[in-house]
């Protein structure tokens, strides 16, 4: 018995669709699911000493350098336009930024992804924080970054205040009270 060549043909593209669909359907079970991630690996200690990153600012292109411990305290966001939770990071940041809870601490969003990808996201598009791309993965050994989002509060002085996996505004403004509260002390 022969089977005529547009059966053959409909049936791999239905194989193909169905395969498409479950693709689609993980990657919204992840979604749903908050892309659970193991995350005690995930950041720098508390209390110790930031490493200064070197990146390259997007869209511009020019070379920048983070030194922590000028005096100034700093959030480092790891985050990727592909990823839900960094988007509601950048959200959150933006809006503590726009209501003014961030004066006096630099913010510096750092993605590995390429820069093209800053369109596939409504809040990347819309944030104002400076975004950049690390010149090499060793820039960001020392704040254990193997996954996102990872926020990293570090003081004036350049110690880690807090480090770890934050999205929602309540975790976010956390993070920007342990530097605010070492500022008050500072005092």
């Amino acid at each position: 018995m022969h089977i005529p060549v547009y059966l053959e043909i409909a049936q791999w593209a239905l194989l193909l669709g169905l395969g498409s669909l479950l693709v689609v359907l993980y990657r919204q079970l992840g979604r749903l699911l908050g892309d659970k991630q193991d995350t005690a690996d995930l950041g720098p200690p508390v209390g110790s000493r930031a490493t200064p990153i070197r990146y390259t600012a997007v869209p511009d292109g020019s070379h920048e350098r983070l030194a922590p411990g000028d005096g100034q305290p700093a959030l480092i966001a790891f985050v990727d336009p592909t990823c839900p939770a960094c988007e509601q990071l950048v959200a959150s940041l933006g809006e503590l930024h726009a209501a003014g809870e961030l004066a006096g601490c630099r913010v510096l969003l750092l993605i590995s992804d390429p820069p093209g990808y800053l369109g596939i996201s409504a809040a990347f598009q819309a944030t104002s924080l400076p975004i950049g791309r690390p010149v090499s993965a060793a820039e960001v050994t020392g704040y254990r970054a193997s996954g996102t989002p990872l926020l990293v509060a570090v003081d004036g002085a350049g110690t880690v205040r807090a480090a770890g996996v934050a999205s929602k505004l309540p975790e976010v403004r956390s993070y920007v009270a342990a530097v605010a509260a070492e500022r008050e002390v500072a005092r």
